[in-house]
């Protein structure tokens, strides 16, 4: 099997289970909101109906099954689900990392977004600078690792971190 074909493979079987712990997750966090949410519509925001969270953990394991299915034709053995050492050195291991570092990202802009608005809300300027700096910052990595990602699929040359400077 192509080594090319094979790493993105790997790398997408790691993140779709990765994807299913966290909406896993995000359904025990959604049913928590709503225990404890005062506004109705908060409440109504996070219900499963109108997340479709038990939706995305359905589609997870039939992408999995997909995955699995191209496998198989491609005389590979099942990928295995998502522990980071079973990915090797290099691009493999780089589109994990790099949906690593987005999921963080992404679960901090949501939290930064209300931060600046209710910093706004209270006229505390230089608060809400320094939070519209921050988001910034974040989205720019976000559109950083987006390139890097697309220069890794198209197997361009990356040039490694020498880790001894």
């Amino acid at each position: 099997m192509d080594q090319k074909e094979s790493s993105p493979l790997l790398a997408l079987s790691c993140l779709i289970e990765d994807l299913r712990i966290t909406a896993t997750l995000c359904k025990k966090t959604y049913d928590t909101i709503r225990k404890y949410a005062d506004a109705p519509e908060l409440a109504k925001a996070v219900h499963p109906e109108q997340t479709n969270i038990t939706l995305h953990v359905k589609r997870l394991k039939l992408i999995q099954m997909e995955i699995n299915q191209v496998a198989e034709k491609r005389n590979a053995s099942a990928v295995p689900f998502g522990l980071p050492r079973k990915l090797k050195k290099g691009g493999e291991r780089d589109l994990w990392l790099i949906a690593k570092a987005q999921q963080v990202i992404y679960q901090k802009l949501p939290m930064y977004k209300v931060a600046l608005e209710i910093a706004t809300h209270l006229n505390l300027t230089q608060s809400t600078s320094l939070i519209s700096q921050t988001i910034e910052e974040n989205e720019a990595t976000c559109t950083w690792l987006r390139r890097i990602l697309s220069r890794i699929l198209n197997g361009e040359t990356i040039i490694p971190i020498d880790n001894n400077v």
